[in-house]
């Protein structure tokens, strides 16, 4: 695909394990199965984003989840006195256009 990035890069947020642990959600002991993961992953190789759509998918999602496991492990003020002005501006973006993910950060900061 050679939509958005922020969409998808959201939905992998918040289906991640390492953030539905940080939440308190149950997070399965096993993966996909094996066979399940290669048509996934062929079906993302063919419908998701390519050349710098995926790249932009890849840093968000990262700097987004990494910035939450800031948030739940130093408190929101302290994680963002740390983060760089690029990584801010990602989490800024996200913060200000999807409620989702300020109720996420909001819940983690506590």
């Amino acid at each position: 695909g050679t939509g958005s990035h922020q969409k998808l890069a959201m939905s992998t947020v918040m289906a991640d394990s390492i953030v539905m642990g940080m939440k308190g959600d149950p997070v399965p002991e096993q993966g996909m199965p094996g066979w399940l993961g290669e048509i996934l992953a062929t079906v993302i190789q063919a419908a998701g984003p390519k050349g710098l759509n995926f790249a932009l998918y890849s840093i968000d999602y990262h700097v987004l989840r990494n910035y939450l496991h800031l948030v739940k492990n130093w408190g929101n003020t302290r994680a963002r006195a740390f983060l760089p002005e690029y990584a801010k501006s990602i989490v800024d973006e996200y913060t200000s256009t999807n409620k989702a993910f300020a109720s996420l950060v909001e819940e983690l900061d506590k």
